[in-house]
């Protein structure tokens, strides 16, 4: 930069010179740039520019380095003016990216001076790095250069007061939560003292706490109840004797008028509750108290309120807890009476238990007995019916009927074993799925044919045509819910049964509905249809257990589906069944 630069000889300088330097704390700028001539001249301009009150002072460094050494030690420099092009062609880039980065400093406003636009342009600087102007040294002259640190500074200003609220904000949330949870109003009162010291930074000052209390002649005098700093010695003293004469006058005072007082010198703070009365708080320091401190205050107060309130509840419920323990000590004698009652009682609830657990035990113990000696002679006796069935001739039709009955009865008997033993796997949680892929619908049609024969008189119509090939399951389960569903639609239905088994794929789903004429079931019992043991108000005449449909719906469960039924008394009942053609992929089932 030449010494004939704008920035040192422009006229408009002339206006800008102020008589004097201020006795007050300089602004500094930190001015980086290679060039010793634009040390000097900006120091002489520098001297004659003041600011709210202050001068400003320049901080001097020849190169990105003696910066980088320079904000290590004055991180609070709120203008740097810099250039680009020193030790290296981009050292005063390099040096923004250290102080927004490295130094973590957003604070700082800088204003980038550069002789040589073309090494660093505009548009590509403002958009690549955190700076706040861009200036030509060409174009730079006086009045523009103290245009650009006012602007500056005001920006720094802003930013800092910002942070400063934040700061107290900070400090208010931290110093609320402890006060909350105080549970006595003297401990609430020396809390209060310690964390309004921290809220406004009342380093090197002090906090008194006064209220009334009764001295020995009954007589209420305003006492020092809780103190900091010079008054700490001063607690359980009259504050008229233990405070000087203008800061008891000033609590008298705000007792009087029961108004907070937030001036320079001393800040003071009313607090009342209905039970305990007034408390007054003072805080004083070196350092004049300004409006941010007066509003950070007044914040504080707000939420402390709370803390008092709480304080009076806490009391409160300790008054009431004291009432009722007289109460709870006749309740105990009591309870002491009931409790060996419920002993005994519990002891015979446990060897009940203990008798039902080992009564199911034997009874699955029985049943898996029982079945097997009677599958036995059933599976002889049908083997039999079938053979004299085979013999008989076409002609003989009572003894082939009475045949039909016998192997209908086995029939019915072994599919009631069955039915009852699938039931106790599924309660005692063993049961478990063989699952293979099964043709769905050649095992409805079986199911369909073997009711068929053992009903003559009924229509049962199948419409399968439309299943899928495969369906991946066990087919002894799936043929037991089969044999259920059609049992029952055959079974419910007055006169010759009308059964309609239809078939179809919905996507990933086989649906197979079961549907009759029968005698249909009351609204109010559908949703129980698949309880265990649960048998409709319109059952009676027909024999059963009540566990058929329970199992069902827990095999198609176990397979990973679902089964509905929709019904109406008189008009007959759908049962509709959807089975996954593939196994779960969480593989569970």
């Amino acid at each position: 930069m030449a010494i004939e630069d704008p920035l040192f000889f422009d006229d408009e300088a002339a206006d800008l010179t102020v008589a004097g330097r201020p006795a007050a704390v300089p602004w500094p700028v930190l001015v980086v740039d290679d060039d010793p001539q634009v040390h000097q001249m900006t120091s002489v301009l520098l001297r004659d520019f003041e600011f709210d009150g202050r001068p400003f002072e320049m901080v001097k460094a020849l190169s990105a380095a003696d910066a980088r050494a320079v904000l290590a030690g004055r991180p609070d420099i709120p203008v740097a003016l810099l250039d680009v092009v020193m030790e290296t062609d981009d050292a005063g880039l390099q040096l923004v990216r250290h102080i927004r980065e490295e130094l973590g400093n957003a604070r700082m406003r800088i204003i980038l001076r550069t002789g040589q636009p073309g090494q660093a342009p505009e548009r590509e600087v403002v958009i690549a790095y955190d700076v706040n102007d861009y200036k030509a040294k060409s174009e730079l002259t006086a009045q523009k250069l103290f245009t650009a640190l006012v602007g500056a500074l005001r920006s720094w200003r802003d930013i800092v007061t910002i942070e400063r609220h934040r700061q107290g904000l900070e400090r208010i949330v931290n110093a609320t939560p402890p006060l909350f949870e105080t549970r006595s109003m003297r401990t609430l009162v020396e809390r209060l003292v310690e964390q309004l010291g921290r809220v406004v930074d009342n380093a090197g000052g002090s906090v008194v706490a006064c209220r009334p209390a009764e001295r020995g002649d009954g007589a209420r005098v305003l006492t020092v109840v809780a103190g900091s700093g010079r008054y700490g010695a001063a607690i359980g003293q009259p504050a008229e004797a233990a405070l000087p004469p203008d800061l008891a006058a000033a609590v008298a005072e705000a007792f009087a008028t029961e108004r907070s007082v937030l001036g320079a010198e001393r800040c003071v703070l009313m607090f009342r509750t209905l039970e305990h009365g007034a408390t007054a708080f003072v805080l004083e320091r070196p350092e004049p108290y300004g409006k941010d401190d007066h509003r950070l205050l007044e914040l504080f107060c707000a939420r402390v309120a709370i803390g008092f309130d709480n304080v009076c509840l806490y009391e409160d419920l300790l008054a009431l807890n004291r009432s009722l323990e007289q109460r709870v000590t006749e309740r105990t004698a009591e309870l002491a009476a009931n409790q060996k009652a419920l002993l005994a009682a519990k002891e015979r609830v446990e060897r009940a238990l203990e008798r039902e657990l080992e009564a199911k035990a034997q009874q699955r113990q029985f049943l898996t007995m029982v079945s097997h000696e009677f599958r036995t002679p059933l599976a002889v006796i049908d083997s039999a019916a079938q053979l004299l069935a085979l013999r008989v001739e076409s002609g003989e039709a009572a003894r082939l009927e009475r045949l039909g009955v016998i192997r209908t009865a086995v029939q019915r008997l072994t599919g009631l074993i069955d039915s009852y033993l699938t039931d106790e796997r599924l309660q005692a949680g063993n049961l478990t799925l063989d699952r293979r892929p099964v043709d769905f619908a050649a095992l409805v049609r079986t199911t369909a044919e073997m009711h068929r024969a053992a009903h003559p008189e009924s229509t049962i119509a199948l419409d399968v045509a439309d299943l899928p090939g495969s369906v991946s399951g066990d087919a002894d389960l799936l043929g037991l819910v089969l044999a259920n569903l059609i049992g029952n639609a055959v079974k419910y239905s007055d006169g010759t049964a009308q059964v309609t088994i239809r078939g179809r794929r919905d996507g990933p789903l086989a649906v197979l509905e079961v549907g009759d004429r029968g005698c249909g079931i009351p609204a109010n019992e559908v949703g129980r249809v698949f309880d265990r043991f649960f048998r409709g108000s319109n059952a009676g005449g027909h024999p059963g257990t009540g566990i058929g449909l329970h199992t069902v719906q827990q095999i198609v469960q176990l397979h990973g589906g679902a089964i509905t039924v929709e019904s109406a008394v008189g008009e007959g009942s759908t049962f509709r069944i959807l089975l996954p053609l593939e196994p779960p992929v969480d593989g569970r089932r």
